[in-house]
């Protein structure tokens, strides 16, 4: 269990399984040997009380994939931050190979490359994101690149700041033939699993967001 659920961990809270039920955010504050404390879940501001006993699911995503688990609530505490205090996860399950959720993001992203024919100019575009995972994203260029093309780029994102990736152009697609408009399809290539792990807290924070507003 310590190699999933870690401390500061985000997670998402869900009391039954039914696709409609609602989600919430928390994140986990504290792990003992019997009990685990976790930011208490809020639904439109206010907060999320159930009685002792009762059993809950809760989601995390890692780098190495995504995990569903069971655990019971306990009790609550309200100081110095409101927080449930839990049982430590059981029946934990993994049910993705890997945390690469695609989700339809624009951020600002920055790519640098060499041409073939020359090693000694870097040509830059600042462009933007048409989608992300943890494991590659499509930008939107006005200039094609040629598939195969090693880039190097600087992604930013809100609460992680710019993060350095390597990547390697497989896909360019061209959706409207009348504009000089280019989707390029780049996967990431021996990106650290820190960075991936950010990537991956951003595109699980920003689900949670749109399924909170309904979208």
């Amino acid at each position: 269990m310590e190699q999933i659920v870690k401390v500061n961990q985000r997670l998402e809270i869900m009391l039954s399984q039914n696709s409609n039920t609602p989600r919430f955010t928390s994140r986990v504050e504290e792990i003992t040997s019997n009990e685990m404390v976790i930011a208490m879940p809020m639904q439109k501001g206010r907060p999320i009380f159930l009685e002792s006993g009762r059993g809950f699911y809760g989601k995390i995503i890692t780098e190495s994939g995504v995990y569903i688990f069971k655990s019971k609530f306990l009790s609550k505490r309200m100081y110095p931050l409101p927080v449930w205090i839990v049982t430590l996860p059981y029946e934990i399950e993994k049910t993705q190979q890997r945390a690469f959720v695609r989700f339809d993001v624009s951020q600002p992203l920055q790519i640098e490359y060499f041409l073939d024919d020359d090693s000694e100019n870097a040509i830059t575009l600042k462009v933007m994101t048409r989608d992300l995972s943890g494991g590659g994203l499509q930008a939107i260029c006005e200039q094609s690149i040629k598939i195969g093309t090693k880039v190097n780029m600087t992604l930013t994102l809100p609460e992680e700041g710019d993060l350095e990736v390597d990547g390697e152009v497989i896909r360019v697609q061209k959706p409207q033939e009348d504009r000089q408009l280019f989707w390029v399809s780049i996967k990431f290539v021996d990106t650290r699993n820190i960075v991936r792990d950010k990537i991956s807290r951003f595109i699980f924070r920003k689900q949670l967001e749109h399924r909170q507003r309904g979208l």
